[in-house]
């Protein structure tokens, strides 16, 4: 379905007109709407990244995080933000 940017424009405009919980429920089935999307260059980047990763794993140029330092940096880090306060980094 081609549609032109003018009508976009202007369906946008009258959309933004609608009150908040009606705009609230567009926004929440529109992003529904695009839950299963994936771009195919976005898709073929991550691909590509992931075998570079794995290549830079296996001929030793990087070394792997243990599952538990990440997960325990994360909470630390989502803990930090959720306070307001970020959290001093030791090296």
């Amino acid at each position: 379905m081609k549609v032109d940017t003018s009508d976009i424009q202007t369906l946008v405009k009258e959309l933004l007109s609608l009150p908040m919980p009606s705009r609230a429920f567009l926004a929440d089935r529109l992003v529904e709407s695009t839950d299963n999307y994936a771009d195919p260059e976005v898709e073929a980047a991550w691909r590509d990244e992931v075998e570079r990763r794995l290549q830079q794993y296996e001929q030793g140029k990087v070394k792997g995080i243990p599952s538990r330092q990440v997960f325990r940096e994360a909470r630390k880090g989502l803990s930090s933000s959720c306070c307001g306060k970020p959290e001093a980094r030791s090296s």
